[in-house]
């Protein structure tokens, strides 16, 4: 009996050797984070690798949202133009364990601008003052709004093969006035040209404001929203669902424009972000 014993205790160690061994050999979660050198604007690709679902994560105290892609799980996460430089935490959270980073954001210098445009549209009557201010409060309860996943794959650009006129982050002095940096990318194209959805999402916004002439507002869901100003017409309707590629407007001047172009701008978990990135990021 004590031999038969001894047979099945080393029998039982044996079969516990593969999953011992699996045991010390499991890779423990380890942030990735692209690109290496990141300034305010810009868009970072956060990768938990080795990881097991779901995965919750946080960048500078603001909720971010971790994706399955490619046997990983990936976050995009957006630096505001405005934000300091520094360092700021990052953190993912998958089945109880924990894994920090600290992310350096360096400084960025942007050109500037200077543009000449009717007095009026500069140095605001008490009427459009007010209007202005009202068009700001409604366009900022658009953002925290904190909606379900509707895109899929990678953003493509709203108006292909056309350049950018005005890029993102310019810093702009308007008829020898300060005012503040382009948030969004000015594209070079002629009235009435067509203006694609870069992605799937929800119309939240359809209206005409002082500043951005016919306006849209796409909710792409997980805090990515964009944002197209000054067209000519609105092909799409408030609440209505819209496909990837799909043709939601067409290019015009309206607003505050000096002639026919697409402002395209894009928020990233309330972020004023480069969309050029946007469209450059690898996703499938």
């Amino acid at each position: 009996m004590r031999f038969q014993s001894k047979n099945i205790s080393l029998i039982i160690i044996l079969l516990c050797l593969p999953f011992l061994a699996f045991a010390e050999t499991r890779q423990q979660p380890e942030l990735v984070i692209e690109p290496k050198q990141i300034g305010p604007g810009d868009i970072m690709v956060v990768t938990l690798r080795n990881a097991e679902g779901p995965v919750e994560g946080a960048f500078n105290g603001r909720k971010i949202h971790f994706n399955p892609i490619k046997k990983n799980y990936k976050a995009v996460v957006g630096i505001d133009l405005l934000l300091e430089p520094g360092t700021y935490e990052l953190e993912a959270k998958s089945n109880g364990a924990s894994v920090q980073r600290t992310v350096k954001v360096s400084k960025k210098r942007y050109p500037l601008q200077r543009l000449t445009l009717p007095e009026g549209m500069v140095v605001l009557s008490p009427e459009n003052e007010a209007r202005v201010e009202r068009e700001q409060k409604k366009n900022a309860a658009i953002w925290p709004v904190d909606s379900p996943l509707l895109w899929s794959g990678n953003f493509v650009n709203p108006l292909p093969g056309k350049k950018v006129g005005t890029p993102f982050g310019v810093r702009r002095i308007i008829n020898k006035i300060p005012k503040s940096s382009h948030s969004g990318v000015d594209i070079s194209a002629g009235e009435g040209e067509p203006v694609h959805a870069p992605n799937d999402g929800v119309v939240v916004l359809v209206d005409t404001q002082f500043y951005s002439g016919n306006s849209i507002v796409l909710d792409h869901g997980q805090g990515i929203y964009t944002m197209f100003f000054h067209l000519s017409k609105s092909n799409v309707r408030y609440g209505q669902a819209v496909v990837k590629d799909e043709v939601i407007g067409l290019v015009g001047a309206t607003g505050r424009a000096s002639g026919p172009h697409l402002h395209w701008g894009v928020r990233v978990q309330g972020a004023r972000v480069d969309p050029i990135e946007l469209i450059q990021l690898k996703l499938e």
